[in-house]
C-alpha cells in the first residue's frame, strides 16, 4: 500500500471516529431533547445535517474497511460497534425527521384526508417571488428644455423671445385664432402657478446670463493660457532631451570610432602574423626534409662502406 493510502485511511479512521462521538454527542445533549419536543423549521434543518453527516459516516467506514481488510492487526469487532451506533443514530434520526416532516392534505366536501407524507429528501420552502407584488412602472415627469450656455450666443440668451421660440412648434398646431390669446396670455404676466413656473425660470435665468458668459469666458481663457504653458513647458523640455541625446550619439560614435580603429589595427596584425606564420611553415617544412634526407643518406653510406669492408 502507498504512503498516501495509509495517510487517507489513518486521516479516515480519525475522522469517523470524530464524526460518530458528535453525532452521539448530539442525540443525548439536553438541546437535542428540548427541541424535538416542538418542532419546527430549525429542528428539521438540523435532522436532514445530521443524517447526510451518517451518510459521510458510513461512506469513511467502507473505505476504512475495504483498505483494511487484509490487515490483521485491525479488529473486526471494533467496526462492528461502529456500525451498530450508526444505526442507532440513522434510527433516531429517521423518527425525529418523520415527526418533524410535512403532510400534504385534501379537503373535499369540508373534509380533509391525509394522502401521503411528504418526503423530507423532496421538501423545499415555499418561493417567495410570487408573493411580491409587481412593480408598477414610474410615471413619466414633465421636464423642461435645458438650454446649453456654450453652444447658445449671448444674444439668444439675453433676447426676451426665448418662451415664444420655444413654443413655436405648439403654436404652428393651433389655428390663429388660438394662438393670439396665448400670446397675449404669455406676454401679459401668468395667473396661474402651473403656467407661470416656465416663464419664470427664463426671466430669472435672463439677468444671471451674462455673469454666466463672463464666467465661462474667463475660465476657458485661463484654461488656455495654463494649456499654452504646458505646451512651452513641454517644448522646452523636449529640446533639452533631444540636445542630451545628441550629445549622447556623439560620445557613442566617438566611442565605435575607436573601437573600429582598434579592431582594424588588429585586422592588419594579425594578417602580417598569419603571412609570417605560413613562410615559417614552408621553411620548417623544409628545413625538416633536409634533415631527413641527410640522416638516410649518412646511413645509407654507412651500410655500403660497411659491406664493402665486410666483402673485402
Amino acid at each position: 500500500m502507498p504512503i498516501q493510502m495509509q495517510e487517507q485511511v489513518v486521516h479516515d479512521r480519525v475522522n469517523l471516529g470524530r464524526l460518530v462521538k458528535s453525532l452521539e454527542g448530539l442525540v443525548a445533549g439536553e438541546e437535542w431533547q428540548s427541541t424535538t419536543q416542538e418542532p419546527g423549521r430549525q429542528t428539521w434543518i438540523k435532522v436532514q445535517a445530521a443524517l447526510h453527516k451518517v451518510q459521510y459516516a458510513r461512506k469513511l467506514l467502507h473505505n476504512v474497511e475495504f483498505n483494511t481488510l487484509e490487515s490483521s492487526s485491525t479488529p473486526t469487532g471494533r467496526f462492528d460497534g461502529v456500525r451498530s451506533s450508526l444505526d442507532r443514530l440513522e434510527a433516531v434520526f429517521q423518527d425525529v425527521d418523520k415527526v418533524l416532516s410535512p403532510v400534504t392534505l385534501v379537503c373535499m366536501s369540508a373534509q380533509c384526508h391525509i394522502i401521503q407524507r411528504v418526503a423530507s429528501k423532496r421538501f423545499r420552502p415555499e418561493p417567495l417571488l410570487p408573493t411580491l407584488p409587481v412593480p408598477e412602472p414610474p410615471t413619466p415627469r414633465a421636464t423642461l428644455p435645458l438650454l446649453d450656455v456654450d453652444a447658445a450666443a449671448p444674444e439668444t440668451l439675453l433676447s426676451p423671445g426665448v418662451p415664444s421660440a420655444a413654443l413655436s412648434t405648439h403654436d404652428l398646431l393651433l389655428s390663429p385664432s388660438d394662438t393670439a390669446p396665448d400670446s397675449a396670455f404669455l406676454h401679459s404676466g401668468p395667473s396661474n402657478d402651473s403656467i407661470a413656473i416656465p416663464p419664470s425660470g427664463r426671466t430669472s435665468s435672463s439677468p444671471l446670463a451674462p455673469a454666466s458668459t463672463g464666467a465661462i469666458l474667463q475660465n476657458s481663457r485661463a484654461i488656455q493660457e495654463e494649456l499654452s504653458e504646458q505646451l512651452a513647458q513641454m517644448a522646452t523640455q523636449l529640446k533639452r532631451n533631444a540636445l542630451h541625446f545628441s550629445n549622447s550619439l556623439e560620445n557613442d560614435k566617438a566611442v565605435v570610432e575607436e573601437a573600429q580603429v582598434k579592431l582594424e589595427r588588429n585586422y592588419d596584425v594579425m594578417t602580417k602574423e598569419r603571412i609570417r606564420l605560413r613562410d615559417h611553415h614552408a621553411k620548417s617544412w623544409g628545413t625538416t626534409w633536409i634533415t631527413l634526407l641527410s640522416i638516410l643518406v649518412v646511413v645509407i653510406g654507412f651500410l655500403l662502406s660497411f659491406f664493402v669492408i665486410r666483402i673485402t
